[in-house]
């Protein structure tokens, strides 16, 4: 018998993909691929966020935006950082910043940055200092231990600091409609899948309260949705065609917080 992470209820089969299964809390949302073990190297995506910069620092100011709404200038670790791309946007504004990243090949890309990167696992880094903002964009997902994880970040955060959790929404309409079809599941890189419910669970059981959260999709998960529109069209990006044809429900599905994407800023309770 299989019993969620979060809250040990026995959770149901959700679907399968490749030679993986993914398992659903009843209870909670929760769910997880059974078997999957950890990415403890170089990550295939490196290249996609070097070939597509513009994109993703388009994606990343609106996550930068909505941080500095919450937090007051000082210092930021981002765990999972990458190429730094995020990072040197809070760089240019002033912000110290930290990153963690396990790929050797990201990280040099990210030291040419002028970043400070730590090429060891999160879980085996012993910090000095603490921070006033905690990052884990689209890595929560992806560690062993989510909820050790979390309980470390609490450690690490200033009086006043925030947490940023970004994620799958396991809960999203499309997660829903198209169970193991669902474009990001990603079986074969994903352990835990998060719907809003479940990721509120183990926050408070790690002593956080979300304050805010948003549940977008499409180009209206972008700072600038006008500014990819025009750098896929002139861009030749395939796509253009599916953010015009997809805007429409994108916007209904976000307004309903229904979207693919799921963003938390939590504080400690």
């Amino acid at each position: 018998m299989k019993k969620c992470l979060i809250c040990s209820a026995q959770v149901n089969f959700f679907a399968s993909k490749d030679s993986f299964k993914i398992y659903k809390c009843p209870n909670c949302g929760f769910g997880f691929t059974d078997q999957l073990k950890v990415n403890k190297g170089d990550y295939h995506r490196d290249e996609v966020y070097i070939q597509e910069a513009g994109l993703f620092r388009n994606i990343f100011q609106k996550r930068v935006d909505i941080i500095n709404r919450f937090a007051k200038m000082g210092r930021v670790l981002e765990v999972g950082c990458s190429t730094g791309l995020m990072l040197s946007l809070f760089q240019k504004m002033g912000w110290d910043t930290t990153g963690v990243e396990v790929s050797k090949k990201a990280a040099e890309v990210a030291k040419k940055k002028g970043l400070e990167i730590i090429t060891k696992p999160f879980e085996d880094v012993d910090f000095d200092q603490k921070f006033d903002v905690v990052i884990f964009n689209h890595t929560l997902e992806h560690l062993k231990d989510p909820a050790s994880a979390l309980a470390k970040a609490a450690k690490l955060l200033a009086n006043g600091g925030i947490l940023y959790i970004d994620l799958p929404n396991f809960g999203s309409f499309s997660a829903r409609a198209q169970k193991g079809d669902w474009p990001l599941l990603l079986p074969d890189e994903h352990l835990w899948h998060f719907t809003l419910n479940s990721l509120n669970v183990l926050l408070k059981k790690n002593g956080f309260k979300i304050v805010y959260d948003e549940r977008a999709s499409g180009i209206w998960d972008l700072a600038s949705p006008l500014e990819d529109l025009v750098r896929a069209f002139f861009g030749l990006k395939k796509r253009f065609l599916t953010q015009i044809l997809t805007a429409i429900p994108s916007l209904i599905l976000t307004r309903l917080k229904l979207g693919s994407d799921l963003m938390v800023i939590a504080k400690k309770a």
